[in-house]
């Protein structure tokens, strides 16, 4: 005789509270009505009446009046770290299904600071099309703040920066590595012999920087009111390696990422420069990734994330260079 096997239906409640995870789940992200509403592309009534759909399936309130925005309850507080698992490993189990189908397919939109483009961005593509290479890239080059407009725009779904915006209500992130910068001085500079200086010891000199916008720049302004220096600036620029140019030609001195002896500029008896280690604890420059916060991320750009975020920094430090 066959073996028969009680089938289990999901309990009532669970039923039930099925449909409305993801807007608890927006909701416990957000901490806000609106910004869940606008997460998960539905007007902000429909998360309203899923809000008390799932607190009278649950028996108690999940989220309370305050001022003019909401504020979890203990219950939801409790509640929502088990939604999130539960969408987690759902996302996880379909993922796996369309990897093993081979379906990792479609368009990462990915947007980096010049430099970046140089070394970094193409190892991280290169390291992952070698897995998924019916994944596509379009790419959008320029400074910090225009790799943030399109960001939140809308325009791409992934941005390397540097400074690393700090999470926020619709922006996630994450530093990849810190990076120590240098003092590039020209060759025959008075500074030049030494292995390392303060930054506060500039003070006097000439500096070429990049433009306002720039994650250079702001660290660099950064530098100078901690060391209570007022720069001369003799040039304004896009590129760091322009500035490098410039400070081998005597016009001034530059702050900059590490270069990468395979890439650097030929010295000649008339241009070289060298570059000085900083010895202020802060002369450092957070390199991360910035995403939004959304809910059905696509795969593609869900595994290109995933991807960046295992790389071992030490092995990001040199390819965020110039």
């Amino acid at each position: 005789m066959a073996k028969t096997h009680e089938i289990q239906p999901l309990h009532g409640e669970l039923g039930q509270l099925l449909p409305l995870l993801p807007v608890l789940d927006a909701v416990g992200q957000t901490r806000h009505v609106t910004a869940a509403a606008e997460l998960l592309g539905v007007p902000q009534p429909t998360v309203s009446r899923a809000l008390a759909r799932a607190a009278a399936v649950v028996g108690t309130e999940l989220v309370r009046r305050e001022g003019r925005g909401i504020r979890l309850t203990p219950a939801a507080e409790q509640l929502l770290p088990s939604v999130r698992a539960a969408l987690e490993s759902l996302q996880g189990a379909i993922d796996l299904l369309h990897e093993r189908r081979q379906e990792a397919r479609g368009v990462v939109r990915l947007s980096f600071q010049m430099t970046f483009g140089e070394a970094a961005v193409p190892a991280l593509i290169r390291s992952f099309r070698a897995r998924h290479p019916n994944v596509r890239f379009e790419l959008i080059q320029g400074s910090r703040e225009r790799c943030l407009d399109v960001l939140a725009a809308g325009d791409v779904d992934l941005s390397v920066v540097s400074p690393v915006p700090r999470p926020g209500r619709q922006l996630d992130s994450r530093t990849l590595c810190v990076q120590p910068l240098r003092l590039a001085v020209p060759a025959a500079h008075r500074l030049a012999e030494r292995g390392s200086v303060r930054f506060a010891e500039a003070a006097g000199e000439p500096f070429v920087v990049l433009e306002r916008g720039y994650g250079m720049r702001s660290i660099g302004d950064r530098l100078f009111r901690e060391a209570g220096v007022r720069p001369e600036v003799a040039f304004e620029g896009q590129d760091s390696r322009t500035l490098l140019g410039l400070v081998s030609a005597g016009l001034g001195v530059a702050l900059v990422p590490p270069s990468r002896a395979r890439l650097s500029a030929v010295h000649t008896r008339e241009l070289g420069w060298a570059e000085l280690e900083l010895e202020d604890d802060d002369a450092v420059r957070e390199i991360g990734l910035v995403w939004p916060k959304i809910v059905g991320e696509p795969l593609p750009v869900r595994l290109f994330r995933e991807h960046v975020l295992a790389e071992p920094p030490e092995a990001l430090l040199d390819a965020f260079g110039i």
